[in-house]
């Protein structure tokens, strides 16, 4: 009897370490898959970027032909309504190139004033060619909605990746929901003890009418990698992506959810200060100074279309232009020349721009550098400017922005 005792807890533990082992397995398998998607990500991410440079280099240089096209016509002209809308489609596609970055968080984020209702219309457009027909939506947009200080890109994604899941959750048919409101936080209100000065709210609202989720399952919807959804159709980053856009924009994001009954999503943007919004009209006036100027400027950038069209620009509106069609060039024609600014492209081959900038430092520490690129990681950026870059702009930029920055600067 005692040695069948003693082989029974011999078997039961055994047992348990078959349970352990098996439980280590399934943990395994999961970081491995884990593993596999953070290295599929940053894969897209760097392709992404490629390809973006590329494609908002040729956008850069449609639309300084396009401006050029408009500069000569008054809006009567029987081209200028053509040619505005090619610009308009220009801008279109800049913000597709930015999108597909911003998920590998290879720019910088763009955070300027806008009325997300404007944003939600945009998106309405593509949504309606896209989802199934059956799947009503339905607006409740605040008529006098306040301003936010946003990214309008990544709030575009934002919405998408709450739209795919609803529309997952509802199949072929159901209803989604957009609701837009002007809310100040209860005193009760969590994120008030967060931040005890008093903070308006722009409330954005997006539910629908799809299965619903669990309580076990809402708490979880934010971790990175977690879904519910079939292996080949979901990644389960699109919810942790949502968190982390509305962090960096300094607002929160609330869910509830009900099996059957559907989902919601509440959120909060913080309202534009007043005061900040009062430097931004002040900084828009300011930027209705004379843009010509006569100064020397030297171009630095390794596409011969964009030097073309850069150099067409600039020489119309009064200035001097130098160009090089890369870092080594461009530092022997500023040791030449010392031309007044230079407007250097980072993403070159050769030597770069980050050497360029720190060559061109070298041969004269109070040098006014604008840098410039259809792509940039946020490192590049900031370390440009530490080294002493004075602006950045963003392929495709307009002209426009191109001669505030230069006067600025000058």
């Amino acid at each position: 009897m005692p040695k069948n005792k003693g082989m029974q807890e011999k078997i039961k533990q055994l047992e348990e370490e078959i349970r352990i082992l098996k439980l280590k397995s399934i943990e395994r398998r999961q970081l491995e898959e884990q593993l596999y998607q953070v290295q599929k990500m940053e894969a897209l991410a760097n392709l992404s970027g490629g390809l973006a440079h590329d494609f908002n280099n040729i956008l850069h240089c449609i639309l300084g032909y396009t401006e050029l096209a408009l500069m000569g016509k008054s809006k009567d002209s029987p081209d200028y309504e053509t040619f505005h809308q090619i610009e308009l489609m220009i801008n279109k596609g800049s913000e597709l190139a930015r999108q597909f970055l911003t998920f590998g968080r290879k720019i910088p984020l763009q955070f300027k004033p806008i009325n997300l209702n404007s944003v939600i219309r945009e998106l309405l457009n593509l949504l309606r060619r896209t989802i199934p027909r059956m799947i009503e939506i339905e607006l409740k947009l605040a008529e006098t909605l306040k301003i936010v200080r946003a990214d309008a890109g990544q709030c575009e994604q934002v919405l998408m990746n709450l739209c795919i899941n609803s529309v997952d959750a509802m199949r072929e048919n159901g209803k989604l929901f957009f609701i837009t409101e002007n809310v100040v936080l209860d005193p009760d209100h969590p994120q008030t003890l967060l931040n005890p000065s008093p903070l308006g709210y722009v409330r954005l609202t997006v539910s629908d009418t799809g299965h619903g989720m669990s309580q076990k399952t809402l708490n979880r919807i934010y971790d990175p990698f977690f879904t519910t959804k079939e292996k080949e159709k979901g990644s389960g980053l699109g919810l942790s992506i949502v968190y982390s856009i509305i962090k960096d924009h300094g607002g929160f994001i609330e869910s509830d959810s009900d099996v059957g009954k559907g989902t919601t999503f509440r959120i909060y943007f913080p309202v534009l200060d007043n005061d900040e919004q009062l430097q931004k009209n002040i900084e828009l006036k300011k930027s209705d100074r004379s843009l010509c100027g006569n100064e020397s400027i030297l171009i630095v950038d390794d596409e011969k279309d964009v030097l073309k069209i850069s150099e067409e620009m600039l020489a119309r509106n009064g200035y001097t232009v130098i160009t090089a069609k890369n870092g080594e060039e461009g530092i022997i024609k500023y040791s030449e020349n010392f031309p007044d600014l230079v407007l250097l492209d980072i993403g070159m081959p050769g030597i770069g721009g980050i050497k360029s900038l720190q060559e061109l430092m070298g041969v004269n520490s109070k040098v006014k550098v604008v840098i410039m690129s259809g792509y940039s990681e946020n490192r590049n950026i900031e370390e440009a400017k530490k080294l002493g870059a004075k602006a950045f702009l963003q392929k495709p930029y307009h002209v426009t922005e191109l001669l505030n920055t230069i006067r600025s600067v000058l």
